[in-house]
């Protein structure tokens, strides 16, 4: 007899899910939560246009011991809007690892995509799933890579720039027409462009909360948007937190923070509070466009200042020509590799590969 029994996630399994994600993680010398607080649901909704949440629970006492997400969001592919799966937000209970209980996610997994196929990211130092899935062990799904990215979170500016640089302005409401040509525009430059509609900003669409229109900064060229770029805050929903330091790394945490204030690295936050950093949201302009992307990026950090954080992060592909524009800044880079999944392999897409894979910080 089975042990455990997978279905779709309801609103009253939020406190289970709170504590699935509140499991510590270790990462160089602390213990640290990703947590989804105070509801699940609502963050998952700025990643998502469709949910599917599945959760995975134990027979005996109906108890969530894991969860996994593989809802779809309407990205660019090779340049046309398609409503695409992508796979996320998969947490096992610590007392569930191990077991088989992987088997009966990948068997719902299987039976949920039939001939589709997802997204998915795996960070490149996890080099235990890494091998696994792209060693084509029986019965896994088809791992195929398709790039590589870079979550930068940057922490000081280098090396202000006042000349040379265009100007950058805020948006306002009567900028939302343009800033969505631009998006369907740089569709022709960046493959799983999320297809933003900014009228959302206004009308409470939960893709954008957290976000106003005020939050997005632009640079214009002739009448014409050449670039934007938000800074997003998304603590209300969304939240790294420290558990705890080691010995050392507690000891060591005061002269650190006070060489990060004169310095410009990553400020380390009391153990209990989370880290107080803001995402960039569509980060868009040219590829071949460093100048309006550099001076995006000096804004953005001056208001991520004036709003009192103390870092913010931005996600570019390791072959996106921009990558030269985050050498002003001080970086903590962490890699991380991006895969079409399926189980059966004639239902891989054909991908151009001229086109530059592109993630958002604040939807991974």
């Amino acid at each position: 007899m089975s042990s455990f029994a997978v279905r779709a996630g309801r609103p009253e399994d939020n406190p289970a899910l709170q504590h699935l994600f509140n499991v510590p993680q270790p990462s160089s010398g602390l213990m640290m939560t990703f947590e989804r607080a105070p509801d699940y649901f609502a963050s998952a909704a700025v990643m998502y246009r469709q949910p599917e949440l599945m959760v995975v629970t134990r027979k005996q006492d109906e108890a969530v011991v894991a969860v996994y997400n593989l809802g779809r969001r309407g990205v660019y592919l090779n340049g046309k809007v398609e409503q695409l799966r992508y796979g996320a937000d998969m947490r096992i209970a610590p007392e569930a690892q191990g077991g088989r209980v992987l088997l009966y996610i990948n068997r719902s997994t299987k039976e949920l995509l039939g001939r589709e196929w997802y997204l998915s990211v795996i960070l490149e130092d996890n080099q235990r799933s890494r091998s696994s899935f792209e060693g084509g062990r029986a019965g896994l799904p088809d791992y195929r890579h398709v790039g590589t990215i870079i979550t930068h979170t940057l922490t000081g500016l280098r090396s202000p720039q006042s000349g040379g640089l265009p100007p950058v302005r805020a948006a306002t409401e009567r900028d939302i027409p343009a800033m969505n040509r631009l998006v369907a525009r740089m569709a022709a430059h960046y493959q799983f462009l999320p297809d933003y509609d900014f009228n959302g900003l206004l009308t409470g669409d939960p893709f954008f909360q957290g976000l106003s229109i005020g939050d997005f900064l632009l640079v214009e060229e002739g009448g014409e948007l050449r670039g934007l770029i938000g800074v997003w805050n998304q603590k209300a929903f969304k939240q790294t937190r420290v558990v705890r330091y080691s010995l050392g790394l507690a000891l060591l945490r005061p002269f650190w923070n006070l060489w990060s204030a004169l310095a410009g690295g990553i400020y380390l936050p009391a153990a209990g509070q989370a880290f107080d950093y803001l995402a960039l949201h569509s980060p868009l302009t040219r590829p071949d466009d460093l100048t309006a992307f550099s001076a995006l990026l000096q804004a953005a950090w001056e208001l991520t200042r004036r709003r009192g954080s103390r870092a913010m992060t931005l996600t570019l592909a390791d072959n996106d020509p921009r990558q030269p524009a985050v050498s002003r800044f001080r970086s903590l880079p962490m890699r991380a590799h991006q895969y079409t999944v399926a189980f059966d392999s004639a239902a891989q897409p054909v991908l151009d590969a001229g086109l530059i894979p592109f993630y958002e910080s604040g939807r991974l």
